[in-house]
């Protein structure tokens, strides 16, 4: 009897702990993405593009500035295991891709958020850059980081 419930522990100790990393991951990235939607609401006036400057559009290039922001998330539990799963088979890795969006989105809201702080309207040349900080995430005791850098030039436009 006692036996079994050592067999029987083995296994829901773990399926406990992935479900409540999977709910807490869950609640985290809900709550990100609302005070994201929060803070682009503020700076809805700014422009950006990915190109040099903006077409047809007259730019005060004597107050133009480099605007930077980084931010580097984990994967959590839930979604790591779900990635190691899904590495075994092959394919995309759609639980990653929602932490690497969100990192990606907080960069371009810092971006956006810097432009209008310095009285700028307009980011040109925008370019994001991603880089894995993690080593070797295959290791238990390591969890898998990424760095999403976001860079371009803050201008006002006329």
């Amino acid at each position: 009897m006692t036996e079994a419930l050592i067999i029987l522990a083995q296994f829901i100790v773990p399926l406990l702990f992935l479900g409540v990393a999977f709910f807490i991951g869950n609640f985290i990235a809900k709550r990100h993405d609302q005070t994201l939607k929060q803070r682009a609401e503020q700076v809805s006036h700014v422009y950006c593009s990915d190109l040099n400057q903006f077409a047809s559009v007259n730019f005060q290039a004597r107050h133009a500035m480099l605007i930077c922001a980084d931010v580097t998330l984990g994967i959590d539990h839930f979604r790591g295991f779900l990635g190691k799963l899904k590495n075994i088979f092959g394919g995309e890795v759609k639980s990653y891709q929602k932490t690497l969006d969100r990192a990606r989105r907080e960069a371009m809201m810092q971006l956006l958020e810097q432009t209008h702080a310095a009285g700028h309207n307009a980011i040109a040349n925008l370019r994001m850059e991603f880089v894995d900080i993690s080593g070797n995430a295959n290791m238990a005791q390591k969890a898998s980081m990424v760095t999403i850098l976001a860079y371009g030039t803050a201008y006002t436009s006329t």
